[in-house]
């Protein structure tokens, strides 16, 4: 054989071998492993409507738009304020994605007095009050502890659930996921 014929054979091999190895991984039934996520991905999905929902602080659930939810306490504490500052931290770490999440407090009734200086002192969180208790009667276990933080997608779902004790690496990851293979929102 010639060195131009080789030098083809060889561009033809090294184009075609993906192709062939990706067919015979396809043909074989392998397939990658599947992403875990970190939070509960609760099924059914109960789905926050806003006539349901109406805004005590800030302005009412703007359709389109993922929610970054805490299910708020009775009394905002230590671990409550810590909980609200993450949530800003996870929502600003998502870069020109941010602009496509707002955070929420969830309350059954009117927030304390505590809940209201730590949502204002943070900034950008709304307040909204709805029927609360039944909502957390409808999630699973989050793990240990009770839910503390869910993830809310742009149609009104309940899509994630975190526990008290919530790893915000992980949430921001769930949500940076979310966000990047969403065509809604």
């Amino acid at each position: 054989m010639t060195r131009q014929r080789l030098i083809l054979l060889g561009l033809f091999a090294a184009f075609a071998a993906p192709f062939l190895v990706g067919f015979g991984l396809f043909a074989g039934g392998w397939r990658p492993d599947t992403v875990h996520p970190h939070g509960v991905l609760v099924q059914p999905a109960p789905v926050l409507r806003a006539p349901q929902w109406s805004a005590l602080l800030g302005s009412d659930p703007v359709p389109g738009q993922w929610t970054l939810a805490m299910l708020a306490p009775a009394e905002c504490d230590a671990a409550c304020r810590k909980t609200l500052w993450l949530m800003q931290q996870i929502e600003s770490t998502q870069a020109r994605e941010a602009s496509r999440v707002q955070r929420a407090v969830l309350v059954a009734d009117a927030p304390s007095a505590s809940l209201r200086e730590a949502v204002e002192q943070i900034g950008q969180t709304v307040i909204w009050q709805g029927p609360l208790a039944d909502l957390r009667a409808a999630l699973p276990s989050a793990g240990e502890g009770a839910v503390r933080l869910a993830i809310i997608d742009p149609q009104g779902s309940l899509m994630m659930v975190y526990p008290d004790a919530f790893d915000p690496s992980g949430v921001r990851r769930d949500l940076e996921r979310l966000l990047k293979f969403s065509w809604i929102g």
